[in-house]
C-alpha cells in the first residue's frame, strides 16, 4: 500500500531526536505551513519533504535555529523513505504469533486473531456510521458486530497508517478480541476504559516485543504515544489506564489479572470498576482494593472463589524478565494532555467540589436512585457493601458555566458519566482527574 503524507511524516517524527518541541507540536507546525492541506494525499519523498520545509518557526533567533534543525531532520528522513509500505506482511506476522501469546497472557486456547484490513473510510460499503471517523484504527468485537452489522475485525484507515504503528495497533486490537473471549460477559457490551484499554496497551507491547524482539520498534511505539499523538486529548485517559495496569501487574502479577478477567466475565456488576482502578493507582494492594470495591452481598464467597482461581492460574506462566523490561520502559513518559481553558476551569471546579467538607455530593445508590450518605446508618453500610458512600455529582448540580467543560472531560474519560435511574450523574474519580491536577500532567 502507498503511504499518505501524514503517515510518512509521523513515521519520520517517531524516530525522535528533536530539540525544541514535542513532536506532536511539530506536526501542528507543519500543517500550519500548508494551510488547507490535511496531508492525507499520497506520499512522495521529494514533494512531501518540501512541504515540511514550509513549517512556521517560533519567534527568537535561538529558537528558530533549533526549529530549523528539527524540520531539516524530518525532511531528510522523508527523502530517504520508501512510498510503499508492506503492511500485509505485518498482518501475517501478527496472525502467526498471536495464538501462543493469547494462551500465555489470557489463558485462551486456539485463538485466531481476525485479520486486519485497510480501508479508505471505516466500514466503507457496509455502513456509513463511522465513515468520517479519523482514528488510526477501529476494532469491532462480537457485541459491536451484532449491534452495527459490521464484521468482527480490525480496520485501518489508509491515510492514517505510519510504518511501525500498525505492528502495535494490530496487537492492541487483537488484545481486545482476546478480552472479548476471556473477560467480556456473554450477551452484551461491557466496557471498562482503564481495564480494557490498559490491558490492550500493556499486554500489546509485551506481545509485540516477544513477537519481534525489536527494541527500536518498542521505543518507536512509546514515542508515538508521548510525542506524535501529543494533540490527542484521549491520551490522558490512556496514560491513566497504563498507570493502573502497570501498577496492578507489578504488584499482583499475571495470575491476579487473569482471575480478575474471570470475575468480570462471570458478574461484571458486582465490582465498582471505577473505585477499583482509583484504589490501585492510589497505592492500595490490588487484592485489598478488589475486596473493598466488591458490591455484592456475599463478599466472603467472592473472596474465596477469587483466591482459588488466582491460585490455579499460578500454575501457568507468569510475567518474566522480558515482560518487566517492556513494562518498565513505559513507566516514565511525558505529560499526556493539555486541556482547553473551558475544560481546565471545569476541572478546577470539580476538584474544589470534591474537597468540600461536609461534602454535598457524598451519595449512596439505594436501588435505582441516589440518597445522601448521611441518610444511611453505619450499621446498615456494614451489612450491605453496596451502600458505600462515593462522590456522585448530579448533572443538575453543575453550574451552567461549567456544563460544557464537564461534558468534554467525560467524553475524554477523565471522569465517569452514567445514568442512575433517570438522573444523569458524574463521578470525578472514574477517570482519575483529581489526582492529575497539579501534577504537571495536565
Amino acid at each position: 500500500m502507498r503511504l499518505s503524507e501524514r503517515g510518512a511524516i509521523r513515521a519520520a517524527i517517531a524516530e525522535g531526536g528533536f530539540g525544541l518541541y514535542p513532536a506532536g507540536r511539530l506536526m501542528e507546525r507543519i500543517k500550519a505551513g500548508v494551510p488547507g492541506d490535511e496531508l492525507k494525499g499520497d506520499f512522495d519523498p521529494s514533494s512531501t519533504a518540501d512541504k515540511v520545509a514550509l513549517a512556521h518557526g517560533p519567534q527568537g533567533d535561538a529558537a528558530r535555529a533549533v526549529f530549523s534543525r528539527d524540520i531539516g531532520l524530518i525532511a531528510e528522513r522523508l527523502r530517504l523513505m520508501k512510498p510503499e509500505y508492506d503492511i500485509e506482511s505485518v498482518f501475517d506476522s501478527m496472525q502467526a504469533e498471536t495464538p501462543a501469546l493469547a494462551k500465555r497472557y489470557y489463558g485462551i486456547e486456539e485463538f485466531t486473531a481476525p485479520r486486519p484490513c485497510v480501508v479508505e473510510y471505516f466500514f466503507e460499503g457496509i455502513t456509513d456510521i463511522y465513515r468520517d471517523g479519523d482514528w488510526f484504527a477501529f476494532n469491532v468485537n462480537r457485541a459491536e458486530s451484532a449491534e452495527m452489522n459490521v464484521p468482527v475485525g480490525t480496520y485501518f484507515r489508509r491515510d492514517q497508517v505510519s510504518p511501525g504503528q500498525p505492528e502495535f495497533t494490530a496487537m492492541h486490537e487483537a488484545n481486545h478480541a482476546m478480552q472479548d473471549l476471556a473477560a467480556a460477559p456473554d450477551g452484551f457490551h461491557h466496557y471498562v476504559p482503564w481495564f480494557d484499554e490498559g490491558l490492550a496497551d500493556v499486554f500489546g507491547r509485551m506481545m509485540l516485543f516477544r513477537a519481534t524482539r525489536d527494541e527500536a520498534l518498542i521505543s518507536r511505539v512509546k514515542r508515538f504515544r508521548t510525542e506524535v499523538e501529543a494533540d490527542d486529548p484521549r491520551r490522558a485517559s490512556y496514560h491513566y489506564a497504563d498507570q493502573i495496569i502497570s501498577t496492578m501487574l507489578t504488584r499482583a502479577r499475571l495470575p491476579f489479572a487473569k482471575a480478575l478477567m474471570r470475575a468480570r466475565k462471570r458478574d461484571p456488576f458486582s465490582i465498582d470498576w471505577s473505585a477499583l482502578g482509583d484504589r490501585i493507582i492510589s497505592g492500595i494492594d490490588p487484592h485489598v482494593a478488589l475486596l473493598n470495591s466488591y458490591q455484592g452481598a456475599k463478599r466472603d464467597q467472592f473472596a474465596k472463589k477469587f483466591e482459588r482461581e488466582e491460585t490455579a492460574f499460578r500454575k501457568d506462566a507468569d510475567l518474566d524478565g522480558t515482560d518487566l523490561r517492556v513494562l518498565s520502559m513505559f513507566l516514565a513518559s511525558e505529560r499526556p494532555a493539555c486541556l482547553s481553558a473551558e475544560e481546565y476551569r471545569a476541572a478546577i471546579w470539580l476538584s474544589e467540589e470534591i474537597a468540600r467538607r461536609p461534602s454535598p455530593h457524598s451519595m449512596v445508590e439505594a436501588g435505582p436512585s441516589l440518597a445522601p450518605a448521611s441518610s444511611v446508618t453505619e450499621e446498615a453500610a456494614k451489612k450491605d457493601p453496596s451502600l458505600e458512600a462515593r462522590i456522585v455529582i448530579r448533572e443538575t448540580d453543575v453550574p451552567y458555566e461549567h456544563k460544557a467543560g464537564v461534558g468534554e472531560l467525560a467524553a475524554k474519560y477523565m471522569i465517569t458519566k452514567r445514568m442512575v435511574g433517570e438522573a444523569l450523574v458524574y463521578q470525578p474519580y472514574g477517570g482519575g482527574l483529581p489526582y492529575r491536577l497539579g501534577t504537571g500532567e495536565i
